[in-house]
């Protein structure tokens, strides 16, 4: 898979951090471009003070245990540790779905392009939160269970 990002979006990384403003004013469709991004769990990023939930994406809880060479690693700390190499430096961009000021965001996020749902769940680390997105990453899901990669090995 290519990293690289396609012409219009590299056009956006002229106009300098919006994240801030973006983010304070979570309507529904708005754009949020931002360079500073910290991971919290593998469906949750912070962004200048506010946390942001990856729209339609759950990670593993906590108490779950993924098994590798006999030994067990919460499967919450790999789904983390995953979404953190595929933000990396780069830049994130966020289209918010939900969120008031008094309410976690939940925005669909990329980098380079890429949906960071689609690849969470796609890698077997993240589930589709069907009762938020409605189904819109279920075969993501289904793949990923049939091919028994991520999590889903240990199942």
């Amino acid at each position: 898979m290519s990293r690289r990002m396609p012409q219009p979006a590299a056009a956006l990384r002229g106009f300098h951090r919006i994240a801030l403003a973006a983010l304070l004013m979570p309507f529904v469709g708005h754009t949020a471009m931002a360079a500073e991004v910290s991971v919290i769990a593998g469906d949750r990023i912070e962004v200048q003070g506010r946390e942001i939930h990856l729209w339609g994406v759950r990670a593993p809880e906590a108490d779950a245990l993924c098994y590798g060479n006999g030994q067990g690693e919460p499967c919450a700390r790999v789904s983390r540790r995953l979404l953190e190499a595929l933000i990396g430096k780069d830049e994130v961009i966020c289209i918010v779905k939900d969120g008031s000021p008094d309410k976690l965001v939940s925005a669909q996020c990329s980098v380079d392009g890429a949906d960071l749902g689609h690849l969470m769940i796609t890698s077997g680390w993240a589930t589709d939160d069907r009762a938020e997105s409605a189904g819109f990453y279920e075969l993501q899901e289904q793949a990923a269970r049939t091919e028994r990669v991520g999590m889903w090995k240990y199942r």
